[in-house]
């Protein structure tokens, strides 16, 4: 697919950097969402890409919706089911992506703007950034749930009702984000993560990614029982006798890369 609203460039082996690029100000059309599913799966193939950080250009990350094309949608309930899906679709689509997402927020991220960070697997964000939910100002309702992951019960509701904006310090105060840096140091913070990530062994990664999915919504004990299945089947691998082995010896662990792919991966 050829790229309109996003730029991907390998910064570093096995670092990518993910821009979401549509001007004025990052605003979410069905292009967008289709291009990000796209993405999703294009990052999954390419094992040059360990981890990716997903930030938007210029000084907003993403202010939700792009109203203009909403009042636009035409057909009826097949339209707006149509439309319901890829939206739906590209927001989950860097959940269940592999690889591990860092999202660094370099400004506002209001309404599909927070969800679309919402749906990455680490959010930083810079002292400028601060999200919103103005859905019921627009006639619209969307975007409760991925409040409810990472802000309490009445701060949600609070949030939505009123359309109040919660600031990045709010945010690391409530544990919504991991860190707030000054404006000039996000990126190098969010690449300093990802780099790190990329140092381990990509398939653990990759499960380590998919049991944190899979056991979110999961009860204590069936969500630790689940963890468990996936010990063991990490157990009976060479990475885990070489790695474990490696911590009785006290030396580096020796892991053999994948190879890189070479074609076939996306380019902006």
């Amino acid at each position: 697919m050829r790229l309109e609203r996003f730029r991907l460039e390998l910064v570093e082996p096995g670092v990518a950097l993910l821009t979401f690029d549509r001007p004025p100000v990052n605003a979410q059309d069905r292009r967008t969402r289709e291009e990000l599913v796209w993405l999703a799966d294009a990052i999954a193939e390419r094992d040059d890409i360990r981890a990716v950080v997903l930030t938007g250009a210029g000084k907003v990350f993403s202010a939700g919706a792009d109203i203009k094309e909403r009042v636009t949608i035409e057909g009826g309930a097949a339209d707006y089911l149509r439309h319901n899906r890829v939206t739906r679709e590209s927001f989950f689509a860097l959940t269940d992506c592999p690889k591990p997402v860092i999202a660094a927020l370099n400004g506002p991220a209001i309404g599909a703007g927070y969800a679309l960070a919402a749906g990455c697997d680490i959010i930083v964000a810079a002292e400028s950034a601060w999200i919103q939910m103005p859905e019921l100002d627009r006639g619209l309702m969307g975007g409760a749930k991925f409040l409810e992951q990472h802000l309490p019960r009445t701060l949600c509701r609070l949030l939505f009702f009123t359309g109040r904006r919660l600031g990045g310090n709010d945010l690391l105060r409530h544990g919504a984000v991991a860190d707030v840096v000054p404006d000039t140091e996000l990126i190098p913070t969010a690449l300093g993560i990802a780099r790190e990530i990329a140092t381990k062994h990509p398939p653990a990664v990759a499960k380590a990614k998919a049991t944190f999915n899979a056991v979110e919504l999961m009860p204590l004990r069936d969500g630790y029982r689940f963890e468990q299945s996936v010990t063991y089947e990490l157990s009976t691998t060479a990475y885990a006798r070489e790695s474990q082995q490696a911590f009785l010896e006290r030396r580096p662990a020796e892991h053999t890369a994948p190879q890189e792919r070479r074609e076939g991966g996306a380019r902006s």
